[in-house]
């Protein structure tokens, strides 16, 4: 017989691509672009199976029917989705953890990013992510979940991609997001613990997308987007103004000012006098954003795909061409990434998993800045070439784009094979290996005239070869089983091994006859410098979990995990990560069920322990290397124990010493409890999630102060205490569910509260008391730049981290001393216990700010109506955080608020170009922000012969910036300080998702 029929979805639309299938057989069809189906069935047939993603599977028995019109219903993911955890899944109604997990669809389909990272701000409670540079073309970020844990090693969560760790999130391009299928997050101890060592952070989990049962389908998303500014650029646009204050600046520190038609005598450069400006008789006005920026940017992705399969193979392959333009001319980033993903039921107990991807990138450098150049100067020479104002001006911002060269590129790939073993029907085998690899090259090339480092070794090219392997094998058993009536098992024990090798070779030329090659003959140097290195490191490890609920009322999980580190020395290679989570689903209590109000209510609690081992290598080893030493006039090297560590004081004049080894190194650990809470009401529409956490980081891996009759400056050792506490919330609405219209609605909202609680011994860790009885120790340096020499962030006991610590800044002087001094004078700033004399006393200094937020939050809204027109907007927002902007000094429209006799300004000195300053609260500004993150409208084109589906769609992201501060945009470093150096590029994007 032959069965025919029309399937819709539940508001009446034809549903194309539904897979229906004769129960118990791998014989079927898939609906047409009209959700019509024709299938030739046995007389033994008796169920048809019709499956759909996001649609719930609905089975009907065939009997004597030969039409069949199906309505299928959505299926609400929620308390039976299935979230990834680690070594596993399970159902989101039997989560213990806290867990959340990501609409995948709704950020990949709608935004352009080189990185997956970018797209997930505002999407998760808890996890917040700072995007500071996205003029970058290559993205990048920053990513941090419930806070800053660690000093010295690292605060970034790790990615697990298809069950292997691959690295900290914030720059792993190598991820097609294209090829995303969910994303979950991993936050508290009980979830996180299972990949101890490496879980101290959270973990992102990412699943790729798998093949489906039935014929092949083929998808093809484009996006094109366009890059713009979302704010006026700031430079001299009157450049008669620009002299005119200029001259005032130069005169108020009594010194000779340029604008006077005359050469200057230090550099022979003839400066123009006002009149001549006036007059016209200077020929050159430039608008140096005109030759240095693109208007717009443009970017475009590609990926095209195939899917399919049969109940025993299944297939997927994706490939990905991105091709992105940073706002800079000549800045650039191009990159191709295939994946492929396939799956292969040899029996019904055996299957083969095997997943296999490339990735190639290149990435064209060009230095930042360069349109606040002098504007009365000309950009080309007579002859043609970039002008320069006198020999030793690198500044020309095209003759460094067209000269010199900054190229990396790179390959990598990987390969994992997979094999399920269902032993019996309670026990599952899990085996893999995976192999993974990296090469980059960096090619650079400083030519004279047009670089300072060229004109010092008469032209320098360098290539950096960097290469990368990881082999990862790991095993695992799980038992799932119903002991007795109501009582529900679930047993896992695995194994892991995980080595890396690392490796670099550098080669350097110098003083090269001829530019012509550049960078691509380095043996033609008359010198050449040649460096490499290698580092190895290995990580062993066991684990287990034991889940147990009685009558999906009662759940408890109890999970381990022993790592072995090659990091570590002798006494302490391994670290022990225990957790334990318990939850009460009270809907399934008769007392709740009974009020006919809840659709889920659940309480979640949960303890643990997890890691760090986020150090360099080889930290418990001596370390016997070398420098550069100054030597009556020369430079040599000069051999013996320890290195270099850092750099302190002005200009960096001082060399932190160290390198000495400590056997006694060990992890870090956190430990962390959370209290969660579900509801869910109205059918499921509307579903809340509440969770408040401490978690309490000791042992912190860092570089405590050395006694000087040591011969060493730093040492890594183990001493400190780091609190972090907080609260989350998500709330998501389905506000609007009727066959015309679907209105949906979400609110996240986290803060977090930073502590630093101990520093260790207080001699050991060179912590300083100040007047107050303040205990800190400083942690990050001002090296030069605009501030003498300054300590801008503090480890303070009882404190946040980083906390800012300078002088307080009473207005502005107004009267005349008795004995004036420069910094005494009217217009200079009022410093709290300035002196008469001038000076000023560092015990006045005090904490002035903090860069870490109250907190954040973001607000999403999705309208869409059976016609196929959608729309959606995301606004974010971060509130309370401090930021430093060293850009109000010079930003050309607050500069006509500066002090002088007509206008006693109390907030904003006067011009004075010999000044020095002092890092205080004036520099200090509100760093909050409410930004419209993303705006989308979309439409789904009506049914089209030969294609599945189809949707065009446009977005607009980061098209207004509401805040206080004077920077261009207020999301910088998570530490407060980076002075945004351009306004956040506004994109707009425009794509087509088709399916055939």
């Amino acid at each position: 017989r032959t069965l025919k029929g029309t399937v819709t979805d539940n508001q009446g639309l034809p549903l194309p691509g539904v897979t229906v299938t004769i129960k118990g057989t791998t014989d079927g069809t898939i609906t047409d672009t009209n959700g019509e189906f024709s299938l030739t069935v046995n007389e033994d047939d008796r169920v048809l199976v019709f499956s759909f993603i996001g649609m719930k599977d609905k089975q009907v028995q065939i009997g004597d029917n030969l039409r069949f019109d199906i309505q299928m219903q959505e299926e609400i993911l929620g308390l039976d989705e299935v979230v990834v955890v680690g070594y596993g899944s399970m159902k989101k109604s039997d989560l213990t953890g806290s867990v959340a997990s990501v609409n995948i669809e709704e950020i990949v389909e709608s935004q352009s990013s080189a990185n997956f990272e970018n797209m997930l701000q505002g999407k998760v409670a808890g996890v917040k992510i700072i995007n500071s540079g996205n003029d970058n073309p290559a993205g990048g970020s920053t990513v941090r979940i419930r806070g800053l844990s660690s000093i010295s090693g690292s605060n970034s969560p790790l990615v697990v991609l298809d069950g292997i760790p691959v690295g900290e999130a914030g720059s792993l391009r190598n991820i097609n997001p294209a090829m995303i299928e969910s994303i979950e997050v991993l936050k508290d101890a009980s979830s996180t613990a299972i990949y101890g060592s490496r879980g101290a952070n959270g973990v992102i989990m990412v699943t790729t997308k798998q093949g489906k049962v039935g014929e092949s389908q083929v998808y093809v998303n484009h996006k094109t987007n366009l890059g713009f500014f979302s704010d006026e650029l700031d430079y001299w646009k009157d450049p008669v103004r620009m002299m005119e204050l200029s001259n005032e600046s130069f005169v108020n520190a009594e010194i000779e000012p340029i604008y006077i038609g005359q050469p200057d005598p230090t550099n022979g450069v003839y400066y123009p006098s006002v009149s001549e400006v006036e007059s016209g008789a200077w020929p050159y006005q430039t608008v140096w954003e005109d030759f240095i920026f693109r208007k717009p940017s443009l970017t475009n992705e590609t990926s095209v795909g195939v899917q399919g399969g049969t109940e025993t193979n299944r297939y997927n392959v994706t490939a990905t061409y991105f091709d992105g333009e940073g706002m800079r001319i000549g800045d650039d980033y191009e990159k191709i990434t295939i994946d492929m993903n396939y799956e292969n039921k040899v029996t019904d107990f055996f299957t083969v998993q095997t997943r296999a991807g490339f990735f190639s990138d290149d990435r064209n450098h060009v230095a930042p800045g360069g349109y606040g150049r002098n504007p009365l100067f000309p950009v080309m020479s007579g002859d043609g070439t970039p002008f320069k104002l006198y020999s030793t001006d690198y500044g020309n911002p095209v003759g460094i784009r067209e000269n010199v060269t900054n190229k990396t590129e790179s390959l990598s790939g990987y390969a994992t094979m997979q094999f399920n073993v269902d032993i019996t029907s309670a026990l599952n085998l899990v085996l893999r290996g995976d192999v993974r690899g990296n090469y980059a090259d960096n090619n650079t090339f400083n030519p004279v005239v047009w670089t300072e480092e060229g004109d010092k070794w008469k032209n320098r090219a360098s290539h950096t070869r960097q290469s990368w392997q990881d082999i990862l094998f790991d095993g695992f058993l799980t038992y799932t089983k119903t002991l007795a009536q109501d009582h529900n098992v679930s047993a896992m024990v695995g194994a892991n091994s995980d080595q890396s090798k690392y490796r670099y070779l550098q080669g350097a030329g110098t003083d090269y006859p001829s530019t012509t090659l550049q960078d691509e003959n380095l043996g033609a140097g008359n010198e050449m410098d040649v460096a490499n290195g290698v580092s190895e490191e290995a990580l062993l490890s066991g684990f287990t979990r034991l889940n147990y609920n009685y009558k999906s009322k009662y759940y408890a999980t109890f999970t381990a995990r022993a790592d072995g580190s090659s990091k570590f020395g002798d006494n302490n290679k391994w670290g022990y990560f225990p957790s334990g989570a318990v939850s009460w689903r009270l809907s399934e209590e008769d007392f709740i069920q009974n009020t006919n109000f809840f659709s889920d209510l659940k309480l979640r609690a949960s303890y643990g322990i997890s890691g760090n081992q986020g150090i360099s290598p080889y930290q418990t080893n001596t370390v016997y290397g070398w420098n550069w030493h100054a030597y009556q006039g020369e430079d040599i090297k000069v051999y013996g124990p320890g290195t270099q560590v850092g750099l302190e004081g002005v200009g960096g004049r001082y060399i932190m010493w160290g390198g000495i080894g400590n056997a006694d190194l060990k992890w870090e650990k956190t430990a962390q409890w959370n209290l969660g809470l579900d509801v869910s009401v109205f059918d499921n529409r509307l579903n809340l999630t509440l969770d408040t956490y401490q978690k309490n980081t000791t042992d912190l891996l860092r570089q405590q102060f050395l006694a000087p009759n040591s011969g060493f400056d730093r040492m890594w050792t183990n001493s400190g205490e780091i609190e972090n506490k907080g609260f989350e919330m998500s709330l998501n609405g389905r506000i609007i569910e009727s066959p015309v219209w679907q209105l949906n609605s979400g609110i996240i909202f986290s803060m977090n509260r930073n502590e630093v609680l101990n520093l260790g011994d207080a001699n050991a860790s060179g912590l300083i008391t100040d007047p107050n009885g303040l205990m800190y120790e400083p942690f990050r340096s001002m090296q030069g730049g605009t501030f003498l020499e300054s300590y801008y962030g503090i480890l303070a006991i009882g404190e946040p981290m980083g906390v800012f610590y300078g002088y307080e800044v009473d207005g502005i002087i107004q009267e005349m001393p008795n004995d004036p001094v420069k910094l005494t004078q009217p217009g200079e700033f009022n410093y709290v216990g300035l002196n008469e004399d001038g000076t000023l006393s560092p015990d006045n200094r005090t904490i002035i700010g903090d860069p870490n937020p109250d907190f954040t939050g973001s607000f999403n809204i999705s309208l869409s109506h059976n016609s196929g027109f959608d729309l959606s907007m995301q606004l974010y927002t971060v509130y309370g955080n401090d930021i430093i902007s060293r850009t109000k000094l010079n930003r050309t429209d607050l500069q006509e608020e500066r002090w002088t006799w007509e206008n006693p300004s109390e907030t904003r000195p006067s011009l004075r170009a010999d000044r020095n300053y002092y890092f205080s609260d004036w520099f200090v500004e509100d760093g909050s922000f409410l930004r419209l993150q993303n705006l989308t409208v979309g439409y789904n084109l009506p049914n089209i012969s030969f294609m599945e589906s189809a949707r065009i769609y446009a977005t607009g992201s980061n098209l207004f910036t509401i805040t206080n501060s004077t920077q261009y945009d207020p999301e910088i470093s998570e530490n407060g300080l980076g002075d945004a150096a351009y306004p956040r590029v506004a994109n707009v994007t425009m794509g087509v998702q088709l399916k055939f």
